[in-house]
């Protein structure tokens, strides 16, 4: 492959990856710079956010609640969403001139692994805009890749998980805390159990669509509101009898399932409590499905590492510390990688796989029959 189609690519060279990451909160792109060595982890060299304008990201949510249909307003935000991202990657390119190649994730506007028989997902952020306006090529559609393999396109993180955390002497999970949650268990290397990984439930959706409804503002900041408020346990047990959390390994979900009307529903069910007991409420919906997750499908962890925006929820944290009384339970930096650019650089670990031919192995995460080189090309 490198030989063919990117020749200027050598093995014997470190490669340098750009990978893309636009979340389920859509607050803002992701952009993380990668070096790639043989025989040695790989190492983010720079990393950084850049906030969507609040109209775009308003329209991001919109156009990917369960409601919307309209493929003309989607296939318009695809390529606003592609000269986006292209023209942040043309402005991050200017102070780094090394760099190889670019893995975009995109933005997912619809993720259906069970609605229509078969599993759909579509990511937007169209990659020929990038390529074009970065002058990188650019590997992209990951989860399609993943679906074309037999599995549901989700959740992918913990393929990158597997490859950086798993040791031969502790049981770990990995909380990856997004718009989802998803969650990875690592048994120790040579241990019977077989790693296993899903989305658990809600992530940050809920709470800051619900900050958003109830107080005006993005998201609970350290999850301050969340911690004045007053759980109704009723509502959160009620809600973890739904069939979703009760579902066998693999699974995956999104917005679809958990977006304004999970919300409107909640609002209605809490009604005459006080706000802050509502953001309570929902923040404890995502302790509880995540600690359940790990309870029923990962009983001998050992350590618990959070990533992700809902790494820096302090109410998510204090939480699972009081659950999981005796276990570490810390932030991906005791591991040496930043929380908020670990999924940034799952997209340019997949694009160095793909690159370097070489299959990755999703059969526990996703439920893909077979390994599979992951991505497509998108030349400049």
């Amino acid at each position: 492959m490198q030989a063919k189609i990117l020749p200027h690519l050598s093995r014997h060279r470190p490669i340098y990856i750009i990978g893309l990451n636009s979340g389920t909160s859509a607050d803002g792109l992701d952009v993380a710079l990668v070096r790639f060595s043989s025989h040695k982890m790989p190492e983010i060299l720079e990393c950084r956010t850049y906030g969507y304008p609040d109209s775009l990201r308003e329209r991001i949510i919109a156009l990917g609640e369960a409601e919307f249909r309209d493929g003309i307003a989607w296939l318009a935000l695809d390529r606003e969403l592609g000269v986006t991202m292209g023209r942040i990657v043309k402005r991050f390119i200017k102070k780094n001139k090394l760099i190889d190649l670019i893995g975009s994730h995109g933005q997912t506007i619809r993720h259906l692994p069970r609605g229509y028989g078969k599993p759909l997902t579509l990511q937007i952020g169209d990659a020929a805009q990038i390529a074009r306006l970065s002058g990188l090529t650019v590997v992209s559609d990951f989860r399609r890749t993943d679906i074309a393999s037999g599995g549901e396109g989700a959740p992918m993180s913990p393929i990158l998980h597997e490859a950086l955390f798993r040791t031969e002497v502790k049981g770990r999970a990995i909380v990856n805390i997004g718009g989802i949650a998803n969650v990875t268990l690592l048994p120790p290397i040579g241990s019977s159990r077989e790693p296993q990984a899903g989305d658990s439930g809600p992530g940050n959706m809920t709470v800051d669509l619900a900050m958003k409804k109830l107080f005006g503002i993005k998201y609970d900041a350290s999850g301050r509101t969340a911690r004045k408020g007053n759980v109704d346990t009723a509502f959160v047990s009620k809600t973890l009898a739904t069939p979703y959390f009760n579902l066998r390994l693999p699974k995956s979900t999104g917005r679809e399932l958990f977006g304004q009307s999970f919300l409107a529903n909640a609002i209605s069910e809490l009604r005459g409590r006080p706000p802050e007991d509502i953001i309570a409420t929902l923040s404890e919906i995502t302790v509880a499905s995540i600690a359940y997750f790990i309870l029923r499908f990962g009983p001998k962890i050992n350590e618990i590492y959070l990533c992700g925006g809902g790494a820096k929820n302090r109410y998510f944290a204090s939480r699972l510390k009081e659950i999981f009384k005796g276990n570490i339970v810390a932030t991906t930096d005791a591991l040496g990688y930043d929380p908020d650019y670990l999924e940034a650089l799952l997209w340019a670990y997949l694009a160095y796989c793909f690159v370097s031919e070489s299959s990755v192995n999703a059969r526990y995460f996703t439920g893909a029959v077979k390994p599979y080189i992951p991505g497509k090309l998108c030349l400049p």
